[in-house]
């Protein structure tokens, strides 16, 4: 049985999709979402809620309509707390080996550890590397849940240093 965790990025077009939408995103969602068995477990984590309940609080043309709509259909999801042992045996792994894949090779310039990821590669930014702090987060709980993270983001650097450990899918393909 496969289990699955939503990025943010996804949960744009299921909104849409849930509020009537029909856009070509919506009719592949929507096609994929068919195929799920009945018994799936679609799960959301905080860095996700946050992500959104952030955009909503800066939505320029937002009602409170539009926003009731995403919070309803957020919370039809199952949700997965992050806890000490997430951040200790899964987050920091990941990031460590990202850092030790990405960061400086030179033992003098690991003196500065606590760099932003952006810093770690010059002058390659955390864009180009496709990673952000968020995206460590909810690919860290995919793995201490071993879910399948469901995301549109490349995150080339993430699938490079996990390898099979964490299954990724794009519903929107």
């Amino acid at each position: 049985m496969k289990h699955y965790l939503l990025d943010t990025n996804i949960l744009g077009p299921i909104i849409e999709l849930k509020s009537g939408g029909n856009s070509p995103e919506c009719k592949a969602l929507e096609k994929r979402w068919k195929t799920l068995l009945p018994d799936t477990k679609i799960f959301l984590c905080p860095i996700t809620v946050g992500e959104v309940e952030y955009g909503l609080r800066i939505a320029p043309y937002s009602s409170q309509e539009q926003h009731k709509l995403v919070r309803d259909v957020l919370s039809a999801f199952l949700f997965l707390d992050i806890n000490r042992n997430l951040a200790r045996d899964c987050y920091s792994d990941l990031r460590a080996r990202l850092f030790n894949r990405y960061g400086p090779k030179n033992k003098k310039n690991r003196r500065n550890y606590n760099r932003r990821i952006e810093e770690w590669m010059e002058p390659t930014t955390s864009q180009l590397l496709q990673i952000q702090e968020n995206d460590l987060w909810i690919a860290s709980v995919a793995m201490a849940y071993n879910l399948i993270l469901v995301t549109r983001d490349k995150m080339t650097a993430i699938k490079e240093v996990v390898g099979q450990e964490l299954q990724f899918e794009n519903w929107l393909d």
